[in-house]
């Protein structure tokens, strides 16, 4: 709930603070990060691997666009296909690859393929590894096509949520009619600051999402806080009613019961209970507040697609 709180908060102060704007432009490009991942289905050996998402990494960054993997919702994934692999007739003999690596940036939440250029490297050495790492060097990160590869993936990212705005609208309104909250925040979240007019939409939908969800988290938290009451279990009225923020529905019904209990507890002689609902603090730093409202919409991200786990069947169906 916490983090939802912090949320929510920098949300109303951010909109507050701005005006509408026009659509995604050039110069607010860069505001798209994007990560370097080579899943197990890329189908490169572990060293290699490695190797390959090194170079990766500093196409993005020579872009400007570098992120890390556990806070990017876009990310540049490899496909390598070999071409030919032999056995050379030396003593000792070696293994010769010739592969295609075509890059993809898509994004992690959506499956959309944003971009994608391809590439013919050659390598050889002792092992299949080795050679493996050999060819890989052969990707050139300053190379001219990788440039033209970002900007397409960057302009065609804008695109798409630009013009798809209103069905990413009604596809959250849909979930949070199911009172799938967190995920129908999650899909409003998705869409990137760059592009203006629908991000400001989704924010402002987000807001109404949010107090639903916020409700309905008071509620339960309103229940079991009685129910602990009910049992005469004061750590767990405690536990429950902590959890109820001022911007929730039931704040104020959250409030009776603290003087329900306070004055049995006095009535029955028992010692002090001092408990205390939250308040709104007028002290803390917004821009603070923002960066961690930031950072934890991020590693909510993360969760959907930058570990080894994510499921990458949908790109790598053979």
């Amino acid at each position: 709930m916490k983090k939802f709180y912090i949320l929510i908060a920098s949300l109303l102060l951010s909109l507050a603070a701005q005006s509408q704007s026009s659509l995604g432009k050039t110069d607010d490009l860069g505001r798209i990060a994007i990560a370097a991942i080579v899943p197990d289905e890329a189908g490169v050996p572990g060293g290699a691997q490695r190797n390959l998402q090194n170079r990766l990494m500093q196409v993005a960054s020579l872009n400007g666009l570098g992120a890390t993997e556990n806070a990017a919702q876009f990310v540049m994934v490899p496909m390598v296909s070999i071409i030919s692999k032999d056995i050379t007739p030396t003593a000792p003999p070696k293994v010769s690859i010739r592969m295609d690596v075509t890059l993809y940036i898509v994004d992690m939440l959506t499956q959309n393929i944003y971009s994608q250029t391809s590439i013919e490297v050659r390598g050889i050495g002792n092992t299949e590894e080795r050679a493996y790492t050999q060819a890989l060097n052969g990707i050139n990160p300053r190379h001219g096509q990788f440039r033209g590869f970002i900007e397409k993936g960057k302009e065609k990212i804008i695109e798409y949520y630009n013009s798809k705005c209103d069905v990413i609208i009604s596809s959250a309104q849909a979930l949070a009619g199911q009172k799938k909250y967190e995920e129908a925040l999650h899909t409003l979240m998705s869409v990137p600051d760059v592009s203006r007019e629908c991000y400001d939409k989704c924010m402002q939908i987000s807001m109404d999402i949010y107090q639903e969800f916020a409700d309905q988290q008071c509620n339960e938290s309103l229940a079991a806080a009685k129910s602990a009451w009910a049992g005469k279990e004061l750590s767990g009225v405690e536990k429950h009613l902590a959890k109820i923020t001022p911007d929730m529905g039931c704040y104020d019904e959250a409030q009776q019961l603290v003087a329900t209990v306070t004055a049995a507890v006095e009535a029955e002689g028992g010692a002090a209970w001092n408990f205390k609902m939250k308040k709104y603090d007028d002290s803390i730093d917004i821009q603070k507040m923002k960066i961690q409202a930031g950072r934890d919409v991020a590693r909510s991200w993360a969760y959907h697609g930058a570990s080894k786990n994510f499921d990458w069947g949908w790109l790598y169906k053979n």
